[in-house]
């Protein structure tokens, strides 16, 4: 086995934990049918706690790798990823990893105006303001799977920035608040089961009429919208999850 102490990786322990049991699986270290080792096994081995080892192995389990029973044990039961694509976000550096471990593929950027529907969505406004629209696809890798039919609205003072920002491989926010000197205050995020724009849906191979799960993310600074992105996923081919952890104020408080 590779040393399980991991290193110059930003990522949360659990998900260096399972990119590393993922990586044994896919090579065969743990075979199909086999029983991995056990949560306390891992916990020495990784150095890690108990709960963030759980973590590492539900995260497993829900990519299809393996199947958990108590009083037996957690068992490999495929050497490969089911197709649904999971995001997990609990901050803004696990959203720069996503795409630092995906590829994005820019299909064309222009100058547009907002329709008064699309300006509501993006910043609150009634419209006719000029963005900068770059539309794309994201990938699983260069050459793999499509995830996601992407929208990005950017604000018009970026143009100058337009063929640099088409050719950067990671997170647009991260990006335009370094180009800006505006840091990211707080995202808002909203999620709609709508039809699948058909010009969109060929893009991810799919057949018209079919659904999707939209992502709309605002990138809020202290004085405007930096970036609108609208995220068109495949209804049935997405799982989107949230962790949301009780605090310890509000359990003195009660």
């Amino acid at each position: 086995m590779e040393n399980a102490n991991i290193v110059l990786d930003e990522r949360p322990r659990y998900m260096q934990i399972q990119k590393a049991l993922e990586e044994r699986i896919t090579a065969g270290a743990y075979p199909v049918g086999t029983l991995m080792p056990t949560e306390v096994e891992l916990t020495q081995e990784f150095m890690a706690s108990r709960s963030t080892v759980r973590e590492a192995l539900r995260q497993l389990s829900n990519r299809g790798y393996v199947d958990r029973k108590q009083g037996v044990g957690t068992r490999v039961i495929s050497s490969a990823t089911r197709s649904n694509y999971q995001q997990a976000f609990t901050s803004l550096e696990e959203l720069f990893q996503v795409s630092k471990e995906t590829y994005f593929a820019v299909l064309s950027a222009e100058v547009v105006r907002l329709s008064p529907e699309i300006a509501s969505q993006v910043d609150g406004s009634s419209g006719d303001d000029e963005w900068i629209l770059i539309s794309g696809v994201r990938w699983t890798e260069e050459g793999g799977r499509p995830i996601c039919y992407v929208q990005s609205y950017i604000p018009k003072q970026f143009l100058p920035q337009i063929v640099e920002l088409t050719e950067y491989q990671g997170p647009f926010f991260a990006f335009l608040e370094r180009q800006s000197g505006m840091p990211i205050e707080q995202v808002v995020q909203e999620i709609r089961a709508v039809p699948m724009p058909p010009e969109f849906g060929r893009h991810l191979g799919l057949r018209p009429g079919s659904w999707s799960l939209q992502l709309l993310r605002r990138y809020i600074t202290a004085r405007n919208v930096l970036i609108a992105s609208f995220n068109w996923h495949p209804s049935d081919q997405m799982a989107y999850v949230m962790q949301i952890h009780r605090s310890r104020d509000d359990d003195q408080e009660n």
